[in-house]
């Protein structure tokens, strides 16, 4: 009896599994392309058609470019073209973006704008630039928040001038290894 059960129960797993099968969702052929993704994304952070198509063909990987510029542009003001330019230059992109994000989020005097001057612009273009030339971009972000954070009367410009050259080697603690 508990045999003719054990049967019935085997039965009817197979076809429940196979039924299970047909709510699984029906996705679109360019929803899978990384290519596709990467364009749609980046035009909308105001990024031409045709440099979309450049920067993403030329990718290592589209979806982590496009990733990249995503970040930065969701969290700063930052435009779309300099996030790309930015963003394909690095080995890393999701980091370069989380950095981006990170200190902007952190640092709120890097959003603050002189009348007279395009301050702003010029913050968030030093903060793109160090972030892309940190060797080590969460690193990188950490020292700059704190920096800014703790020292009294920090620039933020100052912070991350500080933090970049914090990561070059300590050739005066080591003068042997200059020769």
């Amino acid at each position: 009896m508990s045999l003719n059960r054990l049967l019935r129960g085997l039965g009817v797993f197979p076809v429940s599994l196979g039924l299970g099968l047909f709510t699984v969702p029906v996705v679109e052929a360019r929803d899978w392309n990384q290519y596709s993704v990467c364009v749609t994304q980046l035009q909308k952070f105001n990024v031409s058609g045709d440099n979309a198509a450049i920067a993403c063909s030329d990718a290592l990987i589209p979806k982590e470019l496009s990733e990249c510029v995503s970040m930065i542009g969701n969290a700063t003001p930052i435009d779309g073209n300099n996030s790309v330019n930015a963003c394909f230059q690095v080995r890393r992109p999701i980091d370069l973006g989380n950095c981006v994000a990170d200190i902007y989020n952190a640092v709120p005097s890097l959003a603050t704008v002189d009348p007279d001057t395009d301050t702003e612009e010029i913050n968030l273009l030093t903060l793109l630039n160090s972030c892309r030339t940190s060797s080590r971009p969460g690193f990188y972000s950490e020292c700059v928040i704190a920096t800014a954070r703790e020292v009294t009367d920090m620039d933020p410009i100052r912070a991350m001038d500080i933090c970049l050259s914090a990561q070059d080697f300590p050739r005066s603690l080591f003068p042997a290894y200059n020769e």
